[in-house]
């Protein structure tokens, strides 16, 4: 009887032992410590369920097509600060296709395209900001997340409502939201305790929830600014505007909205804020950390772009993009991508090892392991110039962009996500030199990486390439003023 239980004993040592490695630390810090050559990573958890860590891009694209794979218990807790309502929250069922449809077309390829004129026009706008503030003050550091967040705020607003909208006001807001949500909504603990007693989400994630309710005045600013350009254009805030039956023609400054979109738009804004802004600041530090690399990525720049990218008609494939894109997405703030398992289902690994998944495992997919063994085929994606660079985000060439995931839940905002951090990217490194003051700011994994550590910079002007040396002139010149700007011999 005792060696029963003992050997009983030892069973249930495992999968509680593994549970406590869980609720100890983040997943997306766990895959890293995986070993190499794992695709496919058991983990016994109590209660016979499971977690599978899945590295093979092969069977992510397999199972991300599995209508038994999707949103459950496990995002309660994010479910409570940012609304049940949020197309990245949604579960895979008519009204996600319906919302995710409508994405897909407002931000497609050949929309965001034709849109670049008018992102590089603010990517522009906000890099001679950033010029204007270090003339005016050249040793004062500057906070380039607040620069950066007011350059996508006012992309971002600008995308879902096809108008200007000031939201300067809501960046400290965001901001503070964002800081409390990596506090609060990292801890596996408090996610675990959601997943299984839903009712105790409510209780979790406070300051967060106060942020993103807070935010929601970015959504009535918005809806009242879009609700302008009815008949005139398709925006996601007349779309949101349409389902919710308000007529935008009787929108004002006094109207008061359901709660839900105020949810929706609001939310909708802050999708295109928490990622990439982090994917920015992480690909500034990159290059301030290689120094090499940013040499040469100016020299292409210089040839690629000579005009920088104001009045640019369309991003195409050119060595400046080739070096950049995927630098941007070796950076990307999105670790891991995790799924419930809602319905039992099966499948074979690249070992041809078979899988059974039940109701209530979970999968954890290794995107950022992934993107990085796609090196070799997003380079060959990359190498035919003249071609437009957001075609690599492509259905065709999904297995070089799996930071963006697959299938019905694939990122519908990657096109719009690379075209304005690559024409940030390219005015801001081609303009300044960039100085972290803390220079060994680390990074924190967690719901999104993201670097820790102070925002603040040291920025200074990039000297212009010195010109060709002309030929010396047989006899002396003298020089017109600057509004004539050209050498001439003395009569």
């Amino acid at each position: 009887m005792f060696s029963s239980l003992g050997s009983l004993a030892n069973s249930l040592s495992g999968p509680f032992s593994n549970m406590g490695r869980l609720l100890s630390s983040h997943p997306s810090r766990q895959v890293r410590e995986l070993p190499d050559g794992t695709d496919t990573v058991r983990v016994d958890l109590p209660g016979n369920t499971q977690l599978l860590f899945v590295r093979d891009a092969a069977v992510m694209a397999t199972l991300a097509e599995r209508r038994g794979l999707d949103r459950g218990n496990g995002v309660n807790l994010l479910r409570s600060v940012f609304g049940t309502g949020t197309l990245f929250l949604m579960p895979h069922d008519t009204a996600h296709h319906r919302r995710a449809g409508e994405f897909n077309r407002l931000f497609s390829q050949r929309q965001t395209d034709a849109s670049t004129p008018d992102i590089a026009a603010r990517a522009c706008r906000a890099v001679e900001t950033v010029g204007a503030a270090v003339a005016a003050a050249p040793e004062t550091p500057v906070d380039m997340q607040d620069v950066i967040l007011r350059y996508l705020f006012d992309v971002g607003a600008w995308a879902i409502t096809g108008v200007d909208v000031d939201l300067g006001a809501e960046v400290a807001v965001f901001r503070r939201g964002v800081d409390a949500l990596h506090r609060e909504a990292t801890a596996m603990l408090k996610t675990a305790l959601a997943a299984n007693a839903p009712w105790t989400a409510d209780y979790m994630a406070r300051e967060a929830r106060d942020a993103a309710r807070e935010f929601q005045e970015a959504g009535r600013r918005m809806l009242i600014a879009g609700a302008e350009r009815h008949g005139l254009a398709d925006t996601l805030a007349l779309r949101a505007l349409k389902r919710y039956g308000i007529d935008p023609a009787s929108v004002d400054a006094s109207t008061r909205f359901p709660p839900g979109i105020l949810v929706e738009v609001s939310m909708n804004l802050a999708a295109s804020l928490f990622t990439t802004g982090n994917l920015i600041e992480r690909t500034l530090d990159h290059f301030e950390r290689h120094p090499d690399e940013l040499r040469a990525l100016r020299l292409s720049i210089r040839e690629d772009f000579p005009a920088g990218v104001r009045d640019l008609p369309q991003l195409r494939n050119c060595p400046t993009l080739r070096a950049l894109l995927p630098v941007m997405l070796a950076q990307s703030p999105v670790g891991i991508v995790s799924r419930d398992v809602v319905e039992p289902t099966e499948f074979v690994d690249g070992d041809g090892i078979h899988h059974q998944l039940r109701q209530g495992d979970a999968v954890i997919f290794d995107v950022e392991g992934m993107q990085a063994r796609q090196a070799l085929k997003l380079d060959q994606a990359l190498s035919e110039e003249g071609r437009p660079t957001l075609d690599v985000l492509n259905q065709r060439h999904d297995d070089v962009m799996q930071v963006f995931f697959h299938g019905p839940n694939q990122c519908p905002g990657r096109f719009l996500a690379v075209a304005d951090s690559a024409l940030f990217l390219i005015e801001m490194l081609s303009s300044f030199d960039l100085h972290s003051l803390d220079r060994q700011r680390p990074l924190e994994r967690g719901i999104v990486n993201r670097l820790g550590g102070s925002p603040l910079m040291r920025l200074s002007p990039v000297r212009p390439a010195r010109a060709e040396a002309s030929p010396v002139p047989a006899t002396p010149t003298r020089t017109l003023p600057p509004s004539v700007g050209r050498a001439i011999s003395p009569p």
